[in-house]
């Protein structure tokens, strides 16, 4: 799906260009052709993808990350299969993730640090509260806007793929 720029997932989200990978997804800036919005969309990357337990565990995943409404959490808002590949459609946050911004400026003076630090144990605390919890917490996974509010992504990929992970140990 990397090359597939203008296409139309499940007859409503078209992909605009890429913004972001890594070793499980693939992130879309989209348009949401209902609404009229701009989304981040995360399509999982075909290796990761572990047939249709995973699919319905990442699904569940999903659902439960929707269900979390805080300031400090992406919000999910849709799930879907695009050639039995999941993808996700999440709110899109200006900025960029707390890695990318450690190695561009290096050790956040603590009067920056400990407010984002705080904002990320909001959202993270928020969702243990909910019962979910994230399984993959790392600055790659935290989005810093320009204004420096932060918030948390990728809750339902790292607990299914933990999930699917852990099944297959088990079997």
């Amino acid at each position: 799906m990397a090359s597939d720029e203008g296409r139309l997932l499940n007859t409503r989200y078209q992909l605009l260009e890429p913004f972001g990978s890594g070793g499980m997804a693939l992130i879309y800036r989209g348009r949401d052709t209902l609404l009229g919005r701009y989304v981040a969309i995360k399509i999982l990357r075909e290796d990761q993808a572990h047939g249709a337990d995973f699919n319905r565990q990442f699904q569940n995943e999903a659902r439960a990350a929707a269900n979390l409404s805080h300031p400090n959490i992406v919000t999910v808002y849709d799930f879907g299969l695009e050639d039995g590949l999941p993808f996700i459609v999440m709110e899109l946050v200006p900025g960029t993730d707390l890695k990318s911004l450690l190695r561009k400026r290096g050790r956040f003076p603590v009067e920056q640090g400990i407010p984002l630090m705080v904002q990320a144990c909001a959202g993270i605390g928020y969702a243990h509260r909910a019962g979910l919890v994230h399984c993959d917490v790392k600055p790659h996974n935290m989005l810093v806007t320009p204004d420096d509010r932060l918030k948390v992504t990728d809750f339902g990929i790292a607990r299914a793929l933990n999930s699917a992970t852990e099944a297959d140990l088990t079997q």
